[in-house]
C-alpha cells in the first residue's frame, strides 16, 4: 500500500492483515506530537467521511492500494469548520420550515423524509461544532447571544429536538409541525450568531 501524509511518502509498518484504521490512528498520534490533526482521508483516490466511515472500518492494509492523509493545525481546522457550520445554518432553517409545510399539507411521508435528513445533518454539524470547541478550548457558556449564554440556547434547542422524537413516535404531526416552524427554526439564527461569536473569540486567542 502506498501511504502519503501531506504529499510526503511514509513507510507502512503494519502488516497486510492490519485494519486500515490502525494505520490512520498511528499517523494521527505522530501528527499530534507536531500539533497537527488529520483533516482529510483519501482511500484509493476517494475522500472518506472520517474515521467512522464504513469503508474504512471494513478495509485492511491489503485491501487498499493508496492511502492519502492531509493534516492541519487544530486551530486552523477548527476555524474552517466553524465557518462551514455557520454557513450551513440557513439551509437547516429553510429545511425545517419546508418540513413543517409538508406536514401541514398532509404530506406526512415526505415531511418525515425531510425531517430525517435535516436531523441527521444537524447531528453531524453539531458533532463538528463540539469537536472544534474542544480542540480550541472555547466555552459555550462564555458566549452571549440575545442576552443569554450560548450554552443555554444549545440546551434549549436539544430539548426541542428530543421532543421531536416523541412526537414522531406518537404521530402527533400537528404539534410536530408547530415546534419545527415556531420553536426550532427561529432559534437557528441564534445558533449561527453564537458560532460567529465563537469564531471571533478564536481569532482573539493567542497562537
Amino acid at each position: 500500500m502506498k501511504l502519503l501524509v501531506d504529499k510526503i511518502p511514509v513507510e507502512v509498518v503494519e502488516t497486510d492483515s492490519a485494519q486500515l484504521s490502525e494505520v490512520i490512528e498511528r499517523i494521527s498520534k505522530e501528527l499530534q506530537t507536531r500539533n497537527r490533526v488529520i483533516s482529510e482521508i483519501y482511500v484509493n483516490g476517494r475522500m472518506m467521511g472520517g474515521w467512522d466511515d464504513p469503508s474504512i472500518e471494513k478495509r485492511t492494509v491489503a485491501d487498499c492500494e493508496d492511502l492519502r492523509l492531509i493534516s492541519e493545525e487544530p486551530r486552523k481546522l477548527a476555524h474552517k469548520v466553524l465557518y462551514d457550520i455557520a454557513g450551513y445554518m440557513n439551509h437547516i432553517q429553510e429545511a425545517l420550515v419546508e418540513t413543517s409545510s409538508k406536514i401541514q399539507s398532509r404530506n406526512e411521508q415526505e415531511g418525515m423524509r425531510l425531517l430525517e435528513n435535516v436531523t441527521t445533518t444537524w447531528a453531524e454539524l453539531y458533532k463538528g461544532l463540539q469537536n472544534a470547541v474542544t480542540v480550541t478550548g472555547l466555552d459555550f457558556h462564555e458566549i452571549m447571544v440575545d442576552n443569554r449564554s450560548f450554552l443555554e440556547i444549545n440546551e434549549e434547542m436539544h430539548k426541542y429536538l428530543d421532543e421531536i422524537s416523541d412526537l414522531v413516535q406518537e404521530q402527533r404531526f400537528l404539534e410536530l409541525s408547530d415546534i419545527l416552524e415556531y420553536e426550532i427554526a427561529p432559534r437557528i439564527p441564534l445558533i449561527r450568531e453564537g458560532i460567529y461569536k465563537l469564531i471571533k473569540e478564536l481569532e482573539k486567542k493567542p497562537h
